[in-house]
């Protein structure tokens, strides 16, 4: 059954696609639940449940895993999605990899995820969308996917994007709604937002933050950003742009940033001030492991595995940027008191390089009884956060859409 206007829908069709609907929702939600733990979820009644059980397994949506654990009584009988009743398609559009993913309704990828270059800093932006079709194309030849499976889409870009879908930083059509543009490109419901929030909803849902209910998670890579989680719930501000923490002023910093300020904390403590910073040090002969590790342009990356090699040079350049991103989140912790901060991006290769220096900084910046009250941890899901994030981004709207636009029904 395809996705239904509800106004268009007689009162006792409304009805049941309604109940359907949420059936299914707490199924992709749960994984596996019985007829009495539907009962509780959806308020319905027994007889309610089994007549629109039997008729979602008829239509192909619903299995049955036969009979679970005794809870005091006769063995329940267990249900589940049909995994590939319908699939969810994950997009991250990172400044150096495009990867793309087609997720079940086990909240699993079919086959391989596909990585292929970015385009997003070198070509126009009608030339970058052309690129994510295309990508989009082979990615469902190579998954011999069938695409009116797809019922949505999770798209993670970074930059300024707000809570309507407009990109202020890439894919910046002038009174265009890039949003908007996706979906009728792809003739789905695309869902967008800014990469920081979207690794935070991953992290929340399958990583490090999993189990708390007040987060902040850092997004460290060629720029600085942040998602929060206050009282379970992503937080994203009046118009979905809070979280640029790599835009806050540090003092002593006058460098000008691409952003048209001066003192923000990415001119000295990402990833292109890191290697801004070993670019100029070699030029001027310093002596280091660097250059001999690097073929072509540098990366950050290439200065991660010289300090974790023991070069000096790049141990230094990493605990600088630790210390300032350690001064910063002091003021994150005094404002938010958060149960665990969890840092992620490129920069957690350099492990306990970076964190150390960030340790040391909210020691000495921090009111030690707010700071004993918050643990400091690595991401769990290294580079596939935002892969899985736009999963759990999709997710987010099929529960709590007040418009009921948005349905895997």
């Amino acid at each position: 059954m395809q996705s239904a206007n509800k106004t268009s829908l007689p009162g006792l069709k409304e009805k049941r696609y309604q109940q359907k609907k949420s059936i299914i929702g707490d199924l992709y939600k749960k994984g596996k639940l019985s007829k009495p733990e539907i009962c509780r979820l959806t308020n319905m009644t027994t007889p309610t449940i089994s007549r629109i059980i039997d008729e979602l397994i008829e239509e192909g949506w619903v299995v049955d895993q036969g009979q679970g654990p005794s809870v005091g009584g006769k063995r329940p009988h267990i249900f589940s999605l049909n995994p590939d009743a319908a699939y969810i398609m994950g997009i991250d559009f990172g400044r150096e990899f495009l990867k793309i993913a087609i997720f079940n309704l086990h909240k699993n990828p079919i086959g391989e995820i596909q990585v292929f270059p970015s385009i997003l800093e070198s070509q126009n932006n009608q030339h970058i969308l052309q690129y994510l079709k295309e990508k989009i194309n082979q990615t469902l030849e190579i998954l011999q996917t069938d695409r009116h499976k797809i019922r949505g889409a999770g798209l993670s870009l970074p930059g300024l994007i707000d809570s309507d879908g407009n990109s202020f930083t890439y894919l910046n059509f002038e009174n265009t709604n890039i949003r908007l543009m996706l979906e009728d490109m792809l003739g789905i419901p695309v869902f967008i937002d800014n990469d920081s929030t979207i690794m935070t909803l991953a992290e929340h849902t399958f990583g490090a933050a999993q189990d708390v209910s007040e987060a902040l998670c850092i997004n460290i890579n060629e720029c600085i950003g942040l998602g929060m989680i206050l009282n379970s719930r992503p937080y994203t501000g009046y118009k979905g742009m809070a979280g640029e923490l790599g835009h806050i002023r540090i003092p002593g910093s006058e460098n000008l940033c691409y952003c048209g300020k001066a003192g923000c904390l990415e001119t000295i403590a990402s990833g292109r001030a890191i290697v801004k910073a070993a670019q100029k040090a070699i030029e001027q002969g310093k002596a280091t492991a660097i250059p001999s590790r690097t073929k072509g342009t540098l990366h950050l990356t290439d200065i991660i595995q010289a300090a974790l090699q023991d070069d000096i040079f790049a141990i230094e350049l990493l605990q600088k940027a630790g210390e300032k991103i350690g001064e910063a989140l002091a003021s994150l912790i005094h404002l938010f008191n958060p149960q665990r901060i969890v840092i992620g991006g490129e920069i957690t290769e350099a492990r306990e390089l970076i964190l150390s220096s960030i340790r040391q900084a909210i020691d000495k910046y921090t009111i030690a009884r707010l700071k004993n009250q918050c643990e400091i941890q690595i991401s769990t899901l290294t580079d596939q956060s935002c892969i899985l994030g736009t999963l759990c981004l999709v997710m987010e709207h099929l529960y709590y859409d007040s418009e009921e636009n948005f349905s895997l029904y």
